[in-house]
């Protein structure tokens, strides 16, 4: 069930971050670096490639692959965090840079999926070595 309500949380969070401003910049107009807007053009930056992380991250976890997700939700978190940095970003479509001074709320709400997928694996993987251990070995049954 955490396994569940992680994933739906993480979601969630991810698809509210899609509307919202994600840097903030010394000049120009921000408004336009959505979170759908660096979804879809972000690849030029090394953390836009946890996105995709993230998405295996979840397809693992639905599989029951834990120590796997885990693994890659840690990788998705790390790429995340890369975002810090980034020091200039396009404010207009002729590519003119300026200084990022600030991060928005879609920015905030897009690592907070990833945190809420990495600790929902930390989770599933702790939940799956306890039932594990507590499990009867099939060599423990008398015959």
């Amino acid at each position: 069930m955490p396994r569940v309500a992680g994933i739906v949380l993480a979601a969630v969070l991810f698809l509210s971050s899609l509307g919202f401003n994600t840097l903030i910049l010394s000049q120009g107009d921000s408004s336009f670096l959505i979170g759908f807007v660096c979804l879809l053009f972000g690849f030029s930056y090394v953390a836009w490639f946890a996105n995709p992380l993230l998405l295996l991250s979840v397809v693992l976890l639905l599989l029951n692959r834990s120590g796997m997700a885990l693994a890659t939700s840690a990788a998705s978190v790390i790429l995340a965090t890369t975002t810090f940095l980034i020091h200039k970003a396009p404010f207009n479509e002729a590519g003119h840079m300026a200084d990022v001074v600030g991060y928005g709320p879609g920015f905030y709400l897009w690592i907070a999926s990833m945190f809420v997928i990495f600790v929902t694996s930390v989770l599933s993987t702790t939940l799956w070595k306890a039932k594990r251990a507590t499990a009867p070995s099939p060599l423990d049954r008398n015959v």
